[in-house]
């Protein structure tokens, strides 16, 4: 089986591949990571939740929900 992943935009390019994870280079310098798998049925999947290495000054924020729906929140640690 071969499970193809589109995720890579204009400038973007692959930086590394390990277990169930690929890590993207964008044109801007930041990094995101992906996270792939198989579902309960055996589809391939691709996780909603990334994580995006950045710019900034140490901190870790986390992000869920629509920011023009009731249902966003961020939480912001330094």
């Amino acid at each position: 089986m071969q499970v193809r992943i589109e995720i890579l935009k204009e400038g973007d390019s692959v930086f590394a591949v390990w277990e169930s994870h690929v890590a993207v280079k964008k044109a801007t310098g930041e990094v995101e990571i992906f996270q792939y798998g198989l579902d309960e049925e055996g589809l391939p999947r691709l996780s909603a939740n990334t994580i995006l290495i950045t710019h900034g000054n140490g901190s870790i924020s986390a992000k869920a929900g629509s920011s023009d729906k009731d249902d966003y929140i961020e939480v912001t640690t330094f």
